[in-house]
C-alpha cells in the first residue's frame, strides 16, 4: 500500500521523504504551538490570532518577489534558501519570550512557507517527466497527510508534558527537520542542471508531439506582424523565439484561473474552520465529532490522492476533472444546508456524507489545479507564474475564516447555498480561462494514437489521452 503511494522515480521518492519530514515537523508545531505561546509564554490568545492574520497577509505577497528571483537564478537555490530560513525561524521560536518576538518570527516563517510552496511544484515539474509530475505531486500530498497525522500524535506527548524544555526541544527538532528537507531536495536535484539556472532557450526543434499549452499560447498571443508565426506543427516544438519571458500579471487568462482557484480553495476553510463550529453549534453534536471528521478527511485523502492523479494528465483531461470536482463540492454544501436545524440524527448522517463529498471534491480539484496551472504557465516564466497561482492559498487563509464565521455560520442554509454558488461560478471561470490551452485532436485521428506523426521523446512531451 505504501509503495503505491510513493512516486515511481528515485528523485520523486527523495522529494517525498523530504515532504514527510516536513509534514511531521509542521504537524507537531501546529498541534502544540498555541498551547506553548499562550499557556507558557503568556501571549494573549487574541494577540496570537492577530499575528497569524498579519502573517497570512504577508504570505499573500511573498510568492511574487521570490518567484521573480527564482526566474533569474533558478528555483532550486531559492527553495533551499527559503527552507533554511524556515529552519532558522523554528529555532528562533525557542528564544521567544514576548509578543514582539513571536510576531516577527511568525511573519518570517509564514512568508517563507507561502513562497516555497509553488517553487516545489516547479522543481517537481523540472525533475519529473510530464506524465509523472501530477502523480508525484499527489504522492507528496498523500505522504504529507500521513506525516501530519504522525506529527499530531507526537505533539500529544509534548502537550502532556507541559514543560518549557520539552517545547524548546520541539522547536530544535523542527529546525533540524527543515535542514534535512533542504538537503534532501538538493540531493534529488544534484544532477539536474536545469534547476540551477533560470529557463533558457529550449533545445532545437526535434520531431515529436507538442505540449497542450503551446497551442493555447499561439491562440492567445499571436506573433506580432514583424515576426513569423511560430505555431506548433507535426515537425516539432515551437522555437525559442516563441517563448520570450513574460509577466503573469499581464496574462488575463492565468490571473482569472488563479483567482478562481482561490475561491475553490475555500473547501479548506469549510473543513477546518466551519465544520467544527457547525458540528457543535448548529448540529448539537459532541465536540469530539469534529476530530472524527478530520480523521475521515485525512484517511480518504491518503487513499484517493494518488489514484485520482492518473486522470489529470494533460489539459483536456484535467479540465474534465476540474468540472467533475464541482459536483461533490456543491453536494457537500447542499447536504449541510439540508441538515441545518433538523436535529442530531439528521445532522450525524449529513455531516458524514457531506465530509466524504467535500473530500472527494477537494482531491479532484487539487490534482486538476496542479496540472492546469503548470500547463498554463509560460515556460520561460514558470516560477513567477506558479508563485502567483500559489497566492490563492494565502488569500483563502485571510478571507476564508472570516467568511465562514461571520457569514456562513450565521446565515445557515442561505450561507451554504451561497458557498455552493461560489464553487460553481469559480469552476466555470477556471474552465473558461483554461479551455484554449486544450489541444483539439485532428479529425479522423484515433484518440489513443500519438499526434504529430512520431513518438520521439515521449517523456519530454507526453500526449494525454482525451
Amino acid at each position: 500500500m505504501l509503495a503505491d503511494l510513493l512516486p515511481a522515480s528515485r528523485n520523486g521518492r527523495i522529494i517525498a521523504a523530504g515532504s514527510a519530514v516536513e509534514a511531521v515537523a509542521v504537524g507537531m508545531f501546529l498541534a502544540a504551538a498555541t498551547l506553548y505561546f499562550v499557556g507558557i509564554v503568556g501571549i494573549p490568545a487574541v494577540a496570537v490570532g492577530g499575528a497569524l492574520t498579519v502573517a497570512n497577509v504577508i504570505g499573500l505577497l511573498s510568492p511574487a518577489p521570490t518567484g521573480a528571483l527564482a526566474g533569474r537564478i533558478g528555483s532550486l537555490p531559492v527553495y533551499v534558501g527559503l527552507t533554511l530560513l524556515r529552519a532558522v525561524g523554528f529555532v528562533a521560536y525557542a528564544f521567544v519570550d514576548g509578543y514582539a518576538g513571536y510576531f516577527v518570527v511568525t511573519c518570517l516563517i509564514t512568508a517563507a512557507t507561502r513562497a516555497a510552496m509553488p517553487l516545489l511544484q516547479v522543481i517537481v515539474g523540472e525533475l519529473e517527466p510530464a506524465d509523472r509530475r501530477t502523480r508525484t505531486m499527489a504522492s507528496l500530498r498523500a505522504v504529507s497527510n500521513i506525516g501530519m497525522t504522525a506529527g499530531f500524535l507526537l505533539a500529544a506527548v509534548v502537550q502532556a508534558s507541559g514543560s518549557r524544555p520539552v517545547f524548546m526541544a520541539l522547536f530544535g527538532f523542527n529546525g533540524l527537520a527543515f535542514v534535512a528537507v533542504a538537503l534532501l531536495i538538493g540531493r534529488a536535484a544534484r544532477d539536474t542542471s536545469g534547476l540551477r539556472a533560470p529557463h533558457r532557450s529550449p533545445a532545437p526543434p526535434q520531431a515529436g508531439p507538442v505540449p497542450d499549452a503551446a497551442v493555447a499560447r499561439d491562440a492567445a498571443d499571436p506573433a506580432p506582424a514583424d515576426q513569423p508565426a511560430t505555431g506548433p506543427t507535426a515537425e516539432g516544438r515551437e522555437p525559442a523565439a516563441a517563448h520570450p519571458a513574460r509577466s503573469p500579471y499581464r496574462d488575463r487568462r492565468f490571473l482569472t484561473a488563479a483567482l478562481a482557484n482561490a475561491v475553490l480553495l475555500l473547501h479548506d476553510s469549510i473543513l477546518f474552520i466551519l465544520v467544527p463550529l457547525w458540528v457543535t453549534q448548529q448540529a448539537g453534536l459532541p465536540g469530539g465529532a469534529s476530530s472524527v471528521v478530520l480523521a475521515v478527511n485525512t484517511v480518504l485523502t491518503v487513499v484517493l490522492q494518488v489514484y485520482v492523479s492518473r486522470f489529470a494528465q494533460g489539459v483536456t483531461r484535467s479540465l474534465r476533472l476540474l468540472r467533475l470536482s464541482c459536483l461533490p463540492l456543491v453536494l457537500s454544501c447542499v447536504l449541510f444546508a439540508a441538515a441545518d436545524g433538523r436535529g442530531v440524527a439528521v445532522a450525524l448522517v449529513a455531516v458524514g456524507l457531506a465530509v466524504v463529498a467535500l473530500t472527494v471534491g477537494e482531491n479532484l480539484h487539487a490534482v486538476a489545479a496542479w496540472e492546469l496551472s503548470y500547463e498554463m504557465a509560460h515556460p520561460a516564466s514558470r516560477p513567477q507564474y506558479l508563485s502567483v497561482f500559489g497566492m490563492g492559498m494565502s488569500a483563502q487563509l485571510i478571507v476564508g475564516p472570516f467568511l465562514m464565521t461571520a457569514f456562513v455560520l450565521k446565515a445557515g442554509t442561505a450561507g451554504w447555498l451561497v458557498i455552493a454558488a461560489l464553487f460553481a461560478a469559480a469552476t466555470a471561470a477556471f474552465s473558461l480561462a483554461a479551455r484554449p490551452y486544450a489541444r483539439k485532436p485532428p479529425a479522423a485521428e484515433p484518440s489513443a494514437a500519438p499526434r504529430g506523426g512520431t513518438t520521439s521523446r515521449p517523456q519530454a512531451h507526453p500526449v494525454p489521452t482525451p
